[in-house]
């Protein structure tokens, strides 16, 4: 992160690039409700967004955190009401045998 700014014509500074603030960190810590707290400037560079459901994996010792994918079929199947008695489960398990 920079901290260029550029000037209008005005006379007043126009800011190109983000400027880190004072006190932002990339470290958060574990409340006792088990929560963590995403800093700001990680959850830009990941792309996540207030609302995404995020997946939690560890591999190699290490927490692995990604946005969970959405399954097209899956919320289709999901919409209320619009398909009373269909088993998704048994549709998917027909259509791609183990």
């Amino acid at each position: 992160m920079g901290d260029k700014v550029k000037v209008n014509d005005a006379g007043s500074a126009l800011s190109t690039a983000r400027v880190t603030r004072k006190g932002r960190t990339n470290s958060s810590r574990l409340s006792s409700k088990h929560q963590v707290t995403i800093p700001v400037d990680v959850m830009r560079e990941a792309g996540f967004k207030v609302g995404d459901e995020l997946v939690f994996k560890v591999e190699d010792n290490q927490v692995v955190v990604s946005k969970k994918r959405v399954d097209l079929l899956e919320w289709i199947a999901s919409l209320n009401g619009l398909y009373d008695g269909y088993d998704f489960a048994a549709e998917r398990a027909d259509a791609w045998p183990d």
